[in-house]
């Protein structure tokens, strides 16, 4: 694929960042408070368990309002199921309220429940139904299924393909992370302060100094009606916001909240990754191309994946991004 698609990208996602910007100071604020709220997060996440194959996320809205509790998304396959209240003085209550009609639609569970103690006997058998499901598909919800056992494998800390990757949390919980970019619609790269698209997966790989952060866009599907060079036209446009949002006023909380214990790199080197299943449409490409960004570099990378029984496996031949990278 020419590079100059990709360039093209580059160009107009950053002059939407720079015509529209009110992010700079909005997500100056979004990690001021996270900040703010990091140790009240960290205190309540220790006091319980997660159970698989239940997941626990936490949204940017919950973490920074996160001042006397935090409220958690309880998700299975991708899926929220509940909402998992905690602080220092009442424990963790767990309420099914509003997914009560999609948890008996999508997963035969007919246990709800408000305000139940995460340790009660209702929320153990409310767990324990999720662990007797098995492997299952959920076509209404597909992508954000592999997103979670993609997830749940860079979590892994053995039996893994990719050994030196782990995605980005807070305090231990998964964290979607928001951008004031949508690029959903590969044909049109647009800015929405209130409706932005997500970064599928944001993640770490590497070892010591040379750890890189990786941008992926996840696809459920790998066809000719959606191939692997509009996932990665996708994935740059958020990693040009990621680069932008690095090097704006407030890059350097953000590089200590996604993982990063050193400084900020005077040359900056991102992964822009697409995933997706293993199938006759992949492209490889993308291999060893990249794009200079005055100083700093987007890497572009590919990783096609199979599936087996609700387990993800990225075989080394089907992927850019070295096993020891």
């Amino acid at each position: 694929m020419p590079k100059n698609d990709f360039i093209e990208v580059v160009g107009t996602t950053q002059s939407l960042l720079k015509n529209e910007g009110e992010w700079r100071d909005r997500y100056a604020k979004y990690a001021e408070k996270i900040q703010d709220n990091l140790d009240l997060i960290r205190d309540v996440r220790s006091r319980f368990h997660e159970w698989s194959p239940l997941n626990v996320y936490m949204n940017i809205s919950s973490a920074k309002n996160a001042r006397t509790s935090v409220s958690f998304e309880l998700r299975y396959l991708g899926q929220t199921v509940a909402k998992l209240v905690s602080n220092r003085g009442i424990g963790q209550k767990l309420t099914t309220k509003p997914y009560d009609k999609t948890n008996l639609r999508d997963f035969g569970c007919p246990i709800c429940f408000s305000n139940m103690d995460w340790r009660g006997d209702n929320a153990k058998n409310f767990r324990d139904h999720f662990k007797t499901l098995g492997a299952l598909k959920n076509e209404s919800n597909e992508e954000h299924r592999l997103q979670d056992l993609l997830l749940t494998e860079f979590s892994r800390k053995t039996d893994k393909t990719l050994r030196h990757i782990k995605p980005v949390t807070i305090a231990r919980t998964r964290f979607p992370m928001p951008t004031p970019i949508s690029a959903s619609d590969h044909k049109q790269v647009t800015y929405s302060e209130a409706h932005g698209g997500g970064i599928d997966i944001l993640a770490r790989t590497g070892t010591g100094g040379k750890t890189h952060l990786c941008i992926l866009e996840l696809k459920d599907e790998n066809t000719n009606r959606e191939p692997p060079k509009d996932a990665m036209k996708q994935a740059v446009a958020y990693s040009i916001f990621i680069r932008e949002l690095l090097r704006s006023d407030s890059g350097a909380a953000w590089w200590k909240l996604f993982g990063f214990r050193r400084n900020i790199p005077k040359h900056l080197e991102l992964f822009a990754i697409c995933a997706m299943p293993s199938g006759h449409n992949n492209d490889y490409s993308f291999r060893d191309m990249k794009i200079d960004m005055g100083g700093d570099t987007i890497k572009l990378h590919y990783m096609y994946f199979t599936e087996e029984n609700n387990k993800i496996r990225v075989d080394p031949i089907n992927t850019s991004l070295g096993i020891l990278e």
